[in-house]
Formats: structure tokens, C-alpha cells, sequence
């Protein structure tokens, strides 16, 4: 005869994980649809309630992308249309949403335009309550926005204006206009055969300019990159992606130096 164990159904019950009365804040960032460099993405947050009690005083604190500048920072961007709950508070908002019942969502949205940039921004949000919570891990959400370039096609014999600060860890020309001051420029002319001529400069200085992006075969419109030269020694490359009808901006870097030089083109 075999034996087996008889577990009687208060005997499941104790040993069941217990469902907890508590409230469950959830965050979400709905994907803003991809825009080109400088327009406004649309951003909408929700902050749900998935929990069986109510969550009280609910704060969202939106991190925002910053800037490298120093010493003060800013937000790598511009906003607009606000949410009236949120307080800008350096390079974040802070959204004071009150009490929010089970099963009820609160939604914050803002505008932010974004510009070219040398590294990956993103948006982030996280909630906090005061009421006790059954799970803090989905607190908390990010997104990468998609941000599309403008095609600049250069022609022979065009000539451009270079506008440009200098400065270490910058990853955006955004960064040099917020420091008008700080501002220099320069004219080139693109020329046949893939030169490019510094205008004003001694004959010592020239360089070479592509639509074609390092690791391609095809030419990309929404791509500039270009090589300054003395004496045939390059002294700065120029990598940059369409940011309005008739400009690029990008990074430029110095051969052996930590520092870089956001440029705008514009043709």
C-alpha cells in the first residue's frame, strides 16, 4: 500500500502567499513618435495605481538629459507646455500628483526638443509614495527617443560658415548656444575632388570633405564629415548629421587632445 499525505485545504491557505492590502505605483512612458532634431517630442507619462489601496502623496520626478557645461548644467534641450504639477528643478521635474485611488491613472505630459548630440539621451521617471507598496520595481521607466536628420546635399563650389566652441567632455553645439559669447566661426568652400579650401586662412591650410559615413559605400545626405589640414597633417575632423534644411552640427576633435569643438555648418 502506498501512502500518501492528505494536505487539507486550511493547510494550502497557511502556507499560500498572503495578498498584501497595500497600494502598487506604476510607471510608464509611452514612446514618443520619432521627430527630427530640434522639434517638439510629445511626451506622456502614466502613473497607475495597480494596487488595492490608495497611494498617497505620489511625486513623478522626470530626470531630464543634461548638458556638460560648467559649472552650471542645463537641461540638453528645450521644454515646453509643461504639465502645471511639475516644477522644473535643475535638470528634472518634479510633478506633485496628490492621492491616487486604486485602479486610477494619472497622466503627466511636457514637449521637449532635443538636439543633435554625440551620445544617447534619454528620458527617465520614477515614483515615489508615501503608502506602503507591494512592489517598488515597477517604479520606475526609460526611454531613448528616436531623433531623425534633415538631408543637406553639398555640391562643388559651396561654401559654408563653421560657428564652434571649445571646451572638454561637450557632446553638442546646443551646449555653445546657451554661451553666445563663446562663439567663433569660420567660412570653407567644398571644392572638387573632395578638397575643401579655409577661406581667409594661410595656403598651408586645407583638408578634405565626404557625404559618405565612415563604414559605408553609399553616400548619406544627412551626413558631413570633413578633415582640416596644415602642411597635409590633419589638425581637426569634423563628423557630423543634418540638423535643418541647410546645416549640419556635430563634433570635431583634435588629434592628441582632450578637447572638442561642437560645430555648426551651415551652408
Amino acid at each position: 500500500m502506498i501512502l500518501r499525505p492528505i494536505v487539507s485545504g486550511l493547510a494550502v491557505f497557511l502556507v499560500a502567499t498572503p495578498v498584501l492590502a497595500a497600494a502598487d505605483v506604476r510607471v510608464q512612458i509611452t514612446a514618443p513618435a520619432p521627430a527630427l532634431v530640434y522639434d517638439a517630442t510629445h511626451y506622456s507619462i502614466p502613473v497607475r495605481n495597480i494596487g488595492n489601496k490608495t497611494a498617497n502623496s505620489v511625486v513623478l520626478t522626470v530626470t531630464l538629459p543634461a548638458t556638460h557645461t560648467s559649472p552650471t548644467v542645463h537641461v540638453m534641450g528645450t521644454l515646453g507646455n509643461v504639465d502645471p504639477r511639475c516644477a522644473p528643478s535643475g535638470t528634472r521635474l518634479i510633478c506633485n500628483l496628490g492621492a491616487i485611488a486604486k485602479n486610477v491613472t494619472k497622466t503627466v505630459t511636457f514637449d521637449l526638443e532635443l538636439p543633435q548630440a554625440d551620445e544617447v539621451l534619454q528620458v527617465s521617471a520614477e515614483a515615489t509614495s508615501t503608502s506602503a507598496e507591494n512592489s517598488l520595481a515597477n517604479n520606475a521607466a526609460t526611454d531613448v527617443p528616436t531623433l531623425l536628420n534633415y538631408a543637406v546635399a553639398v555640391s562643388e563650389g559651396d561654401v559654408a560658415h563653421a560657428d564652434h566652441c571649445t571646451g572638454q567632455n561637450l557632446t553638442s553645439f546646443f551646449e555653445c548656444t546657451l554661451y553666445p559669447s563663446s562663439i567663433a566661426g569660420f567660412d570653407l568652400e567644398f571644392l572638387a575632388g573632395g578638397a575643401i579650401g579655409i577661406v581667409d586662412a594661410p595656403a598651408t591650410y586645407g583638408g578634405t570633405w565626404t557625404q559618405t559615413p565612415p563604414g559605408s559605400q553609399q553616400t548619406d545626405p544627412e551626413y558631413l564629415g570633413f578633415t582640416i589640414t596644415e602642411d597635409g597633417e590633419p589638425v581637426a575632423t569634423f563628423e557630423g548629421w543634418g540638423t535643418a534644411p541647410m546645416c549640419f552640427e556635430g563634433m570635431t576633435t583634435f588629434p592628441g587632445s582632450s578637447w572638442v569643438a561642437p560645430y555648426e555648418v551651415c551652408l
